[in-house]
This record gives structure tokens, sequence and C-alpha cells, in this order.
């Protein structure tokens, strides 16, 4: 157990009978007296989380240990609970004032003793800071050390072992993003838990001080002594197959990468490093899917650092040069613009790959310096043609997904075009499909601002990640590069073929210019003009050139003598076909194809992953009344979305009822996008997804909804329900000046004040003896009613009977205060029940933020 109770009381015997009470939840400390009590403190202050005190003691009484409780920063936030024989309200009234947060009554009853400290233990700020050192050493998803402790955890075991060999192991699922996008984020999350639960379980048998964390994303390593490679690797295939005994149909693959410590006084990140560097050497390798750090690797990494050391100079001097890679329009086999690619031309080396250099300068930041090298450039380029007198075409540039987190990107490219006086259309921009899949939300932004100062952009790469469709929907681009992977050789005759004059038919709906890269054979260039593709970029037409090459084709295509731009890829375009045949069968978002006209409502195509979430049988594709599937009362907010982005031509969404096939009810979210129109007929491309598990939890909390939304900062009611008028007017003195203070004379009364006011109380004072309906009676009816359940309770009687007050606090009764009563204890101990509700308010809207995120 980690959570300490300090009980501080000069009698023996008391201290038993309070740690008898409270050793199966606590361990409990004793001290005889306020000064031993702070030493205690001291020592333990980081567990300890209450303090159980007696007023009279000698050398220092509980007064002062509570004033020296309360000055000191450490001990302040720690709850401090008095115990008392005495109804001496002077003293009590003090012992508040010196900072106490609660009374205990002598002699001690268990339940009562339980329900006070605990209620102490919620308001204080303990748990908070435990939270954040738990979240600045732990993994929060998988509960194991995360990236920062493990390093420590790892340094600190091998310093204290110099002389024990030690190896290193870090490891990574293959084509994890898969297992999010079949599968959701959720399944991913469920794996990546299974995985660290896994590994703390064959961690903890070892025995050896062995260390272990997730690094990030789904990267985990641990270290353990190395004896012998063969023994390692028995216990590397012995995880590996426990971590792939997984209730999921997907073939999981890991990865791992083994580095042996020669030195255990090396940095833990250069350890961690060489053993990612492992890894990837063994990526691919199905047989053995594991690596060894080698000398080889050293070298590679010597090469990496021997281009680090050189790139700032190369940039300076000029050896990274551009070439351009034409582009031809298909229809007429004429030059369309260019693609500029980056050489380096090193003065000794001569000239060096950039799938030399590209990747360790992506790695070191340097990317972002080449990039703007290469855009700035490009545009003196294109402004020394227009100076000549020549309208150019288009170049494009890419733009690394490093660029797109600086804040200044955008800014940076309207600075280049300004000063060089260019046109902005003829400067393209190529970002490569994995960098919008990255982080959405900030390619959104960038790109609505590149749009808005009148870039052109370019998705490159299309088809090569996992989510292509479902990027088109939610981030505009302006044209497509394919990936000629498409067309490689499949088993199935014709299925690459398919699949690109099926992207090829959809971009034309998305008024989408294409433009295939990678063309190198005659065959290509047929059958891809056969399919209306726009424009073409290979070996077939040209290699990467330098730029004189470049102006003497242009020259003799006669493209620097006229002026027609990229507008003519849009102005050819043309056509519309119906149906979008089968090229959705690798996508993993549900996706409907709609028509939709004042005559209906039709579904004309759907992907795999459609029938994944409602199933072969689904009335949708069977029926000619789609209305069918939608929950009665959702069907006209469902019609009105249809309607809404044909109408505007733009995006709707909206959340509805959806019947399956089996007779179940599921909560769907579909996103709309209006793509074309064929006669008056309207053109709907949606995505949908099943969102049944968040509603379940809105609804799970909605009875706490409105008090999260409507959170008022002060108070605005109370309700005292006391037979005596007296004691109602005792009670409205003490409050008079901060609340409203309503008046019943019996529980009945009360019920009805409550529904006339829409049950907008912040506490109740019940007493438990009155006519009518008495307290007890009162506290059952409210557990049945929800207006009125949140609403704190605070019983105030003279019956001080422990079976009365188990009795209350069981109906949930939030405190017990006998009669007579000192106004600031009164005061106070609400302050104390209000601050829980609200306590209680954060942790269920923070939990309801956390379901958001999952």
């Amino acid at each position: 157990m980690d959570k300490m109770i300090l009980v501080v009381d000069d009698e023996p015997l008391d201290r038993g009978i309070l740690k008898d009470m409270l050793d199966r939840e606590y361990d409990v400390i004793e001290a005889g007296d306020g000064k031993e009590a702070l030493g205690m403190l001291a020592q333990h202050k980081k567990s300890i989380v209450a303090v159980l005190l007696d007023l009279t003691m000698p050398q220092m009484d509980g007064f002062a240990l509570l004033e020296a409780m309360r000055e000191d920063e450490d001990y302040r936030s720690i709850p401090a609970l008095v115990l008392t024989a005495s109804s001496d309200e002077a003293a009590e009234l003090k012992a508040f004032q010196c900072g106490a947060w609660d009374f205990i009554t002598k002699p001690f009853h268990k339940d009562i003793l339980d329900f006070r400290l605990k209620n102490a233990i919620s308001r204080s700020n303990l748990s908070a800071f435990r939270q954040l050192t738990y979240i600045a050493e732990y993994d929060v998803l998988t509960d194991i050390y995360n990236k920062e402790k493990f390093f420590h955890q790892t340094k600190e075991l091998l310093h204290a072992n110099p002389d024990q060999k030690y190896c290193c192991i870090s490891f990574d699922i293959n084509r994890f993003q898969l297992i999010n996008s079949f599968y959701g984020t959720k399944e991913g999350d469920r794996m990546l838990k299974h995985v660290a639960r896994t590994l703390r379980q064959e961690m903890e048998k070892r025995h050896d001080g062995s260390t272990y964390g997730r690094i990030d994303a789904d990267i985990f390593v641990f270290c353990i002594p190395f004896k012998e490679a063969e023994k390692v690797e028995e216990e590397i295939k012995e995880l590996d197959q426990k971590i792939r005994d997984y209730d999921l149909n997907f073939d999981i693959v890991i990865t791992y990468g083994i580095y042996v410590i020669e030195d255990n006084s090396m940095p833990v990140g250069t350890i961690y490093d060489r053993s990612r560097l492992a890894a990837r050497q063994a990526k691919g390798k199905y047989i053995n899917s594991y690596a060894f750090y080698t000398e080889e690797l050293t070298k590679k990494l010597e090469t990496e650092q021997k281009i680090t050391n050189e790139m700032n100079d190369a940039l300076k001097e000029g050896q990274f040069i551009v070439y351009l890679q034409p582009k031809y329009n298909i229809r007429n086999n004429r030059l369309s613009g260019a693609e500029a690619l980056v050489r380096w031309k090193h003065p000794k080396e001569g000239m060096i790959s950039p799938g030399t250099f590209i990747p360790v300068f992506e790695r070191n930041g340097f990317i972002t310096r080449l990039d703007y090298y290469i855009w700035e450039q490009v545009c003196m380029l294109l402004r020394k043609w227009m100076d000549e007198g020549i309208m150019p075409r288009p170049i494009s540039v890419n733009v690394s997904r490093v660029n797109l987190y600086n804040p200044k990107f955008v800014e940076m490219l309207c600075t280049l075009t300004e000063k060089y006086r260019l046109p902005r259309n003829l400067l393209q921009l190529e970002l490569t499909e994995s960098a919008y899949t990255d982080n959405p939300q900030i390619i959104k932004e960038a790109m609505s601002q590149l749009h808005e100062k009148g870039f052109t952009v370019l998705m490159d790469d299309f088809g090569s990640g996992y989510s292509s469709l479902n990027t088109l929907k939610d981030i505009q681009v302006d044209i497509l590069k394919i990936d000629m992977k498409f067309f490689e050789k499949s088993e199935i005759r014709g299925r690459g073929e398919n699949i690109t004059a099926s992207v090829v038919r959809m971009a034309k709906w998305l008024h989408m210019p294409t433009i295939a890269e990678g063309v190198e054979e005659k065959e290509q260039v047929d059958f891809l003009r056969g399919i209306g593709c726009e424009f073409v970029q290979g070996y077939y037409f040209a290699k990467p050139m330098p730029v004189e090459e470049y102006e003497r084709i242009a020259r003799e295509n006669g493209v620097f003598e006229d002026r027609e731009t990229e507008e003519e890829g849009k102005r050819m375009m043309a056509g519309f076909d119906s149906r979008l045949e089968k090229m959705f069968s690798n996508v993993m978002q549900a996706i409907g194809i709609y028509e939709y006209s004042e005559d209906g409502l039709e579904l004309i195509e759907v992907n795999n992953a459609f029938y994944e979430l409602f199933g072969w049988e689904d009335r949708a594709l069977h029926s000619d009344n789609l209305m069918e599937v939608v929950r009665p009362e959702d069907r006209q907010l469902f019609m009105e979305t249809i309607g809404r982005a044909a109408r505007t031509k733009g995006k709707a969404e909206c959340e509805y009822g959806r019947l399956l096939s089996d007779g179940r009810s599921i909560w769907v979210q579909i996103k709309l996008k209006y793509i074309s129109h064929v006669g008056n007929k309207s053109i709907l491309v949606g995505s949908l997804t099943d969102i049944t598990e968040q509603r379940e939890v809105e609804m799970e909390l909605s009875r706490y909804r409105t008090a999260i939304l409507n959170h008022k900062t002060e108070y605005g009611k109370i309700l005292v329900v006391d037979d005596e008028k007296r004691n109602r007017d005792r009670i409205r003195a003490v409050f008079e000046d901060e609340y409203e203070v309503l008046e019943a004379e019996n529980g009945e009364a009360a019920i009805g004040l409550l529904k006339e006011n829409n049950y907008e109380i912040d506490v109740i004072f019940l007493d438990l003896a009155m006519p009518v309906m008495d307290g007890i009676r009162f506290l059952e009816e409210k557990k049945k009613d929800e207006g009125m359940e949140e609403i704190p309770v605070i019983v105030i009687t003279s019956d001080d009977t422990s079976q009365k007050q188990i009795q209350a606090i069981t109906l949930g009764a939030s405190d017990y205060i006998v009669k007579p009563f000192v106004g600031e204890t009164l005061r106070k101990r609400t302050r104390n029940v209000l601050e829980s509700k609200r306590n209680l308010e954060k942790y269920v809207h923070a939990a309801k933020e956390n379901m958001k995120k999952v």
C-alpha cells in the first residue's frame, strides 16, 4: 500500500484503535505529539495522504501542529482531521481557523471514520500531484515506463552493474497503421496494451533488474542481461509467440533490433538508437524478424555523419543543383511543365543520389533549409524566363512534411513569390500522401492558407498510403499524382488497371487533373491515354535533367512560344462515369456514393468496408427505399443533411440511428461531400463511421451534462428542511449573505419546492424528525428522482446515534451534523461538500473529453 495515514495522539490506546480500523486500507504511522508529527511529515510527506490529530497533547498541541502545517506549502494540501471527545464549540471553531479539514468524534465508529477520511482525501491536491508524477514517468495508455523513465532506469541499472553485460532490444509492429485503419484506433490501443502486458509479464519473471518501456507509437524496448546470442534469440522467439497469440484476424509481424552493450557508461540514447538501427535492418525478413547491431551499421552511421558534417558547406558552395523532370500532356505529347528535383554534385564524390542524403536530412531537420534553397532556385529560374519574355509552364517543388509544422511556412512561400514577382500558380507545391495522414489538422490549415494565397497543391504518390479516399474527402488538393505501382503485374488479371482507371474517373468527378508518374513503357502510356489521364511523367518521355537541357527541349517543343497554361488540363476534363466500379476495395473507411434528386435518394456504389460495417445482407443494398435503414425519428434529419450538401454543392454531416439486417440498431456519423451532377441529379460521396460506443458513453454521462456545461462559479440557492422555525432561522442567518434561502417544514413540502425551482438547488439542509414526511423518507424519495439525485444533502439533527448516521450516509447524505452546531463549522462543512461536488463534475468532464479523444 502506498497510502499512509499519520495518527497524532498522546494516548497510545486511541492510536491503537485507529490503527486497527485503518490498517486494511492504509499504512498507519503514529506520533505522540505535534513535534514528533512534524518529523514524520518531513520523512514521509510524499506518502502521507491524511493526518488524524488530537488537540490536547504535550510539547506541541494540535492547534500548533495545524498552524505549522498550514504555513508549510509542502504540508498545506494534506488533509488534517481533528479527533475530539468534547463538544467545545470554541475549540472546534479555532481548529477550523487553524486549518482543520474536518472533525471525527470519539468514540470512533469505523464506517463514519472511513467516510470522513475518504471525503477529505478526495478533496486534497495530492491525487493530482501523484497523477502528474505518474504521467511524467509512465506511458498513460500501457501503464509501463515511458521513454524518459526507461532511459533513466536503464542508466541506473548499467551504472550499478559495471561488470555485467547487457543488451538493449527494441521492437515494433510492422504495418501497425493498418490495424488502426482496418479495425480503428480503439483496437489499435487494445493491441498496444496487450503488447505492454505481455512484455511486463515476461520481464517480471526475470527478477534480475531488467528495464522495459514504451518509447512511442508501437515501439517498445527492454534491457536485459546478455550471456549469449542464442539465449537472447530464444527469449525473443518466446516473447514474439506470446505477443502474436492475440485474438485479431491480422498477421502480426514484429521486428526486433538487438544491441549488445559494450560499454555500460555509454549514453542510453545512443544504445537505443543502435537497437533501432538494427531493427530497421530486420524489416522484411520474415524467417528471422530480428537483427543484431553490427559494425556495418556503424559504417552507415559514419556515412550519415559525414553527410551531416558536409551539408552546410555544400549549401553555401552551391553543390546542390536543380534538375527538372518534364511532365507531358498525354493528349498531344507536348511539354506541360516539370518537377524540380535536387542533386548533390560533390567536388570529390561526384553526383550523390538523393536516396542517400534526403533521408538523413529529414531526420536531422536540414531538409527545411534545403527545401527553401530549391524553392528559391526555382523562383529565380522562373523569373529569368519571364525576364526573357517567356511565359513558362509551372514548376512543382517538393515540400517535406517537416516544413508543414513551421508556422511561417506559407509566409515564406509568399515572400519568395513577391521577391521574384511571380504569379503564384507558376510555383506548384507537391506534398506526399503520407504527410496528409501524419497530422490532418495541421495539413488542413496549411492547405486553406495556400489556396487563399493562390498556390496550386499536388498530392504526390496518391495510392501509396492507407487512407487515400478519406484524405481527399477532408483535404482539398488541386492535382493528383498517381503512383504507378497500381499498374504493376498482379496475380489477379486486370486488377491494377481497373484501380488506376477508377482513380482517374473519380478525379474527374472532383474536377481534378491527374498526373501518372513513373511511366516507363509505351503500353502504360496507351493505357493512360485510353482512360482519360491528362498528364504523365517518367522515363518513357524524359528522365530528370539539368536546367539547360530542359530549356532546349522546351524550345524544340515550342512551349516557350505559346501561352498555354496548366488550365488546359482542367479544360480537358469531360464525361462522368456513374460508377466507381471496384476502386474502393482497398479503402478502410466505409464509403457510399449517392445519387440525389427531388425524386429521391439512391445508393449507387459502396466499398468493402461498407459491407464490413453493415453486412452483406444490408437492406440499403437491396431496397428501393433507403429510408428503411434509417431510424424513423432521424429520417427528416438525414434527408435535410443530404439536401443541404446537394443544394450548397459543399459538405454536410449528421449522426443518425442506423437499422441493421439482424434487427440491431447502431449510431452512425455520415460526412457528405458534393461531387458533381448528371442532369438534375446530384452525386454525393459519403464516409460512414460507427459511433455507437461514443454515443453510449454520452448517454451514460447525460445526467452530468447540464451541471458540467452550465457550471456556475457562485452558488445560487439552498433549501432548509426543518419543522422548527428557529432552526431554519439559525441556518438562514449563516448563509443569507451568500445564498437565496428557501424553507420547507417537511420532506413533502421540500419535494414540491424542488420541482417548482426546476431542481436548481445547490445544497439541502435536512432535519430527520419531522411530521408528514421525515428526513429518512425524504432521502429515500430523493434517490428515486433523477432530478434530485445529484443535489448534495447535509443532515442537521439532534440524533447523534451511530445507527442513524450510517443510515443517512447509506441513503446518500453528504455529511451529518449534530445539533447544536457552530455557524462557522456549518459554513466550513458546507464548502467541503460543495467542493467535493465540483471535483466530481471536473472528473466527469475530464472522462468525457478523454472518450472524445479515444
